[in-house]
């Protein structure tokens, strides 16, 4: 991590996914505690009761305090463990530019034009019947998941979900997978694709979406080489909240029209569209990084770095 570290990146690895399992026991016993508090119902039936209109708040609410114990806590801790100074060591730093800012927004609605290419490559990966009708079951739960959640019929609501679907879900995940597990992957390495690859996997895997992999692998390499030259949490929250509130957007707009389905949240483009979606973030990149390597020295200035590019 960034600064000075008092631990190997093994023990840094081992101490953080430590931590995430135990947030996941603990916001599985607050899950079950809410649910029979508030639902009445048993721990098993609790996940289909929490799809329906009048718990939607308290998905909301679950979503937030799991996120928080299972990705967020965990990285400041070890954060705090490794350097003493967690919000530093993760990379939330004041050093960044309005030329940083536009390149990243730009770079998020380019690259739209990749991640819809390869979701359609994605779609075209031979696999067995059986594996296709399980991999189908994955996306179609994930997908009503989603709907419940994002069953948006007022602005207030669209805010809402702006802040438990978009906002946090961009603060805390950057906090464990880029703040986090991608510096100690690329100390562990000692190579910076190698660690912001095995990152970017780990970051697409966890969302347990066969049909959604390739799509998110990118996202996960463009926001670890966002983080990876600007050294700055906060421009790799900033992209991934830009890719959320996009897709809530859109999920938003046809819920108003009455036309939220599973069929509208497919989002797939021709394979040329990849083409021209790379070369321009490729692009994009070069201007990035030239301009990111200038504020380097002020970012060391505020605290001496091992995590050079």
């Amino acid at each position: 991590m960034f600064y000075q570290q008092r631990l190997n990146p093994i023990a840094q690895f081992a101490l953080l996914l430590s931590f995430c399992g135990v947030g996941i026991i603990i916001s599985s016993v607050v899950t079950g505690l809410i649910g029979n508090m508030i639902m009445h119902v048993p721990v098993t039936q609790i996940a289909n009761e929490l799809l329906k209109p009048q718990y939607i708040q308290v998905y909301r609410l679950l979503q937030v305090i799991t996120s928080f114990l299972v990705m967020a806590l965990p990285a400041l801790i070890v954060g705090f463990i490794n350097g003493g100074k967690p919000i530093a060591n993760l990379g939330f730093s004041e050093t960044l530019s309005g030329k940083q800012v536009f390149l990243v927004i730009i770079m998020v609605f380019v690259g739209f034009l990749l991640s819809g290419a390869l979701g359609e490559l994605n779609h075209m990966i031979p696999v067995s019947k059986t594996a296709a009708t399980y991999f189908n079951k994955l996306e179609e739960d994930y997908n009503k998941q989603v709907i419940a959640i994002s069953n948006m019929k007022s602005t207030t609501d669209y805010i809402l979900s702006l802040m438990v679907l978009a906002i946090v879900p961009a603060i805390f995940e950057e906090m464990l997978f880029r703040g986090g597990l991608q510096q100690i992957m690329v100390s562990l390495t000692r190579n910076a694709f190698a660690g912001i690859l095995i990152t970017s996997i780990l970051f697409s895997a966890i969302h347990f979406s066969f049909y959604g992999f390739l799509p998110r692998l990118f996202l996960g390499l463009m926001l670890g080489y966002i983080f990876y030259y600007s050294k700055n949490l906060w421009l790799n929250i900033l992209a991934h909240f830009l890719n959320n509130a996009y897709t809530l957007t859109i999920l938003y707009a046809m819920s108003r029209a009455g036309k939220l389905n599973t069929d509208a949240m497919e989002d797939t483009f021709p394979l040329y569209y990849g083409l021209i979606g790379a070369a321009a973030i490729l692009m994009l990149f070069v201007i990035f990084k030239r301009e990111s390597r200038r504020l380097l020295p002020e970012i060391e200035n505020n605290g001496h770095s091992n995590y050079h590019s």
